[in-house]
């Protein structure tokens, strides 16, 4: 399980009713040395060679490498921005990315989960690369009463 607060488990817990079977929680709480780590990942498995070791807080130690995997099809964030590092970022992998696509949509729709709003060039959800990126940053828990016998 990825690293969620409780108010992420609580998101994640009236979400993932709504989602189709087998989908899976990927990400969701990452600080900017796990952005970094990521963003090293994907680039050395591009071939990318480090001309020092990066850090966080130089970044003219890793921008080349972020300029070579941050792609209009799978964006990555510059660490210290991602909305995973506030922990209002869930990435979801499943069978069908557009079911679960479809059914984020539907949550939101029925007011389930609240999505923050999209900004210029960013929607939200979104489908990046093999998963299904949402920001969420509430979620209402429905249930029907009932009595004990």
């Amino acid at each position: 399980m990825p690293r969620m607060d409780v108010g992420n488990k609580l998101i994640w817990r009236c979400l993932r009713q709504h989602l189709p079977s087998g989908t899976r929680l990927t990400s969701v709480c990452r600080s900017p040395e796990n952005q970094l780590a990521l963003i090293v990942r994907r680039a050395t498995s591009k071939g990318y060679a480090f001309k020092r070791p990066p850090h966080v807080n130089d970044e003219s130690s890793w921008l080349e490498a972020w300029r070579l995997v941050n792609t209009k099809d799978n964006p990555v964030a510059k660490p210290g921005r991602s909305m995973h590092q506030k922990g209002l970022a869930y990435d979801l992998a499943g069978p069908n990315l557009h079911s679960i696509l479809a059914a984020i949509k539907q949550a939101a729709a029925k007011g389930s989960i609240h999505l923050i709003p999209p900004r210029p060039g960013w929607t939200n959800p979104r489908l990046e690369g093999g998963c299904v990126h949402v920001e969420i940053d509430a979620a209402t828990l429905d249930f029907d009463p009932f009595d004990y016998a």
